[in-house]
């Protein structure tokens, strides 16, 4: 049985939830920016505020960028405080210093355009946010049932970041231009549900 057939068994999602795992496989198999933009915004309207992501994947181009800039930002300052507020034992400071570093990297590699390196180091910062959440235990088996049973959007969130990490042990982070529209896609969504936390 695969993780999404016992999230559903074991009642660890909602109706509503449970609609964000058929989503997501519409947003990877979508053709072309019009579907996979609505499927980015349905499934970001489930694991975060609904009505409030359409507006980086939908509209002109001006206002898009103006409103992914705003989400950059907002990504940023949310994701630095979470780090700076959160408590860890003295040796993981150093980690802490890093993750900080990587934050900006990552957001400078997004205003590059550089999308597979920031696809890549967006995955690596959802992984070492967890880490820093919840110490070892975001390296159990257990640990999306854990999280799934603390709060299910936040389950969603890891399992949508583990869907990532598996298409990039893929390989599918490089290639063309249909890739990279997808990977800005769930770049977006990942951002901001962060952004939500």
């Amino acid at each position: 049985m695969n993780f999404v057939e016992f999230a559903v068994d074991e009642r660890l999602v909602s109706d509503a939830e449970q609609a964000a795992f058929g989503v997501y496989a519409r947003l990877v198999g979508a053709s072309g920016k019009a579907k996979r933009a609505e499927y980015a915004v349905a499934f970001a309207d489930i694991l975060g505020n609904k009505g409030e992501f359409h507006h980086y994947m939908i509209g002109g181009s001006g206002d898009r960028l103006a409103h992914i800039d705003h989400l950059l930002k907002y990504f940023r300052e949310n994701t630095e405080l979470l780090v700076h507020k959160t408590w860890v034992e003295k040796t993981d400071e150093k980690r802490k210093v890093k993750l900080l570093e990587e934050i900006s990297a990552f957001e400078r590699e997004f205003r590059d355009g550089a999308i597979a390196p920031a696809f890549r180091r967006f995955v690596a910062l959802a992984r070492s946010i967890a880490h820093l959440l919840f110490g070892a235990q975001s390296r159990a088996d257990d640990f999306l049932v854990y999280c799934f049973r603390i709060d299910p959007k936040l389950g969603l969130f890891f399992w949508f970041v583990g869907e990532l990490e598996t298409r990039l042990r893929e390989d599918v982070v490089t290639g063309p231009e249909e890739n990279e529209d997808l990977m800005t896609a769930e770049i977006l969504v990942g951002m901001y549900v962060l952004s939500c936390f």
